[in-house]
């Protein structure tokens, strides 16, 4: 049965720990989805070290919408809806290149890179009627980049990017902002899950203990290196934002075990805050996700000679940001990219790479683990009878409490399993789908 929208108060219980099936198989759902999240909310669309120079351009999607990201003569970065003001093909057919124009194969519109229309075939037959200004590509209206990243939205009265970013800005400086900038390595990683989005973004939110079983193996394989008594902060944004913070506590001798290239550390000290510095000392992963649809993990495995780096070097880690692209209810497009620190050395760069291809790459063991996970839910939700069965987020409830931590806003202390930043996600996503 189809949702009405008198039954939306009823998917999501936050309070108990429910959530109803129907949130991810039902198409009514889905298009309230694409109308209040997607068409509302901040995006991520690119990372500037992918446009670096005028006519650079990639193509993306926000939400259902195909968007041209492109570097203009004037060097400001245009988000464009990638179909022509004629009939609505798309103009562009690539994923990345270099360009002038972008040409629509159907009757030759022709627009610069940022988009301006300056060609139109038989255009004296329009007899004056044709206004060439006002017919170029349609431009999101909101833009703005952080440490790099480039965020799009189409909602013309959204918030200022800082502001929607809120505490999560602070954990952005820890991975983006932490030395004189950050490169995207290689185009993007695709590939399609079926599977609804959200199982994906919800994972990343903050579902820390599939990992004893689904990713069993790191345990069985040694590698899984323990320094005493961890200590994990789970930080919440003011929009649905998501951040999970696992390590040390700050101040201990446990040294860096991100393992980060030692050259770079001088310049994370000067960069950083004394406070995000010491917390990075301690960390072993930073994992989240951006309401809605933007996740983020950068995180280590031991052994780095066994990824191509040296002897004696105790871990490699590296920095992913993914994005759960919605297809249908039950499809998904993963994109993935991997960042680096540009100031890392080459052997370095060259080992985390190996490292991340085979862990979170298209074909890495955790990935298609989780893959499988997700699909297998979203194939079992389709029968009716299971359709009756809510979804349960009820671990840990009623434990969560607020703690002191180097950062801003209200932090939650993280058992060793609990549910609660699922809980906040599922809550926000609830409280935007309601939003008429």
């Amino acid at each position: 049965m189809a949702i009405v929208r008198d039954d939306l108060p009823k998917l999501v219980d936050a309070e108990n720990g429910t959530v109803s099936p129907s949130i991810f198989t039902d198409w009514e759902i889905y298009k309230l989805e694409l109308e209040r999240v997607f068409n509302r909310s901040w995006l991520f669309v690119a990372h500037e070290s992918e446009i670096p120079r005028p006519g650079d351009f990639v193509t993306r999607r926000m939400g259902s919408e195909r968007v041209i990201v492109s570097r203009g003569t004037d060097g400001e970065v245009h988000v464009m809806l990638n179909a022509c003001r004629h009939r609505l093909r798309p103009v562009c057919l690539e994923d990345a290149g270099q360009t002038a124009h972008f040409g629509c194969p159907y009757h030759g519109w022709t627009y610069t890179v940022s988009g301006e229309l300056v060609g139109v075939p038989f255009f004296d037959a329009y007899e004056g009627r044709l206004d060439m200004g006002a017919n170029g590509l349609y431009h999101a209206p909101r833009v703005d980049t952080y440490h790099g990243l480039v965020f799009a939205s189409w909602d013309a009265h959204a918030g200022p990017l800082l502001e929607c970013l809120g505490s999560l800005a602070w954990v952005f400086d820890l991975l983006f902002g932490r030395t004189g900038s950050m490169e995207v390595v290689g185009p993007p990683m695709r590939w399609t899950v079926p599977s609804n989005w959200k199982l994906g973004a919800g994972n990343f939110a903050g579902d820390g203990h599939h990992v004893a079983v689904t990713h069993g193996f790191i345990s069985a394989l040694g590698m899984k290196n323990a320094r005493g008594r961890s200590v994990s902060y789970v930080v919440p944004g003011d929009h649905g934002h998501l951040a999970n913070l696992g390590g040390w506590p700050p101040g201990g001798n446990v040294g860096p075990f991100l393992a980060l290239p030692n050259a770079i550390w001088p310049e994370m000290e000067q960069r950083l805050s004394a406070e995000q510095f010491e917390l990075m000392r301690a960390l072993r992963v930073i994992a989240g996700n951006m309401f809605p649809n933007m996740s983020f993990l950068e995180t280590a495995s031991p052994g780095a000679h066994e990824w191509g780096g040296p002897e004696g070097l105790d871990a490699m880690s590296f920095l992913t940001i993914r994005q759960w692209q919605p297809l249908r209810p039950d499809l998904m497009e993963v994109w993935t990219w991997q960042l680096m620190d540009a100031s890392a050395p080459d052997w370095w760069k060259a080992a985390s790479r190996q490292c991340y291809l085979r862990e979170f790459g298209a074909g890495g063991i955790f990935e298609q683990d989780d893959a499988a996970n997700w699909a297998s839910i979203t194939h079992t939700l389709r029968a009716p009878a299971v359709g009756r069965l809510p979804l349960k987020y009820d671990m840990g409830l009623g434990s969560d409490e607020l703690m002191e931590w180097p950062g801003p806003g209200l932090v939650y202390s993280k058992p060793a399993v609990g549910e609660v930043s699922e809980r906040l996600f599922y809550k926000h996503w609830h409280a935007v789908i309601q939003e008429a």
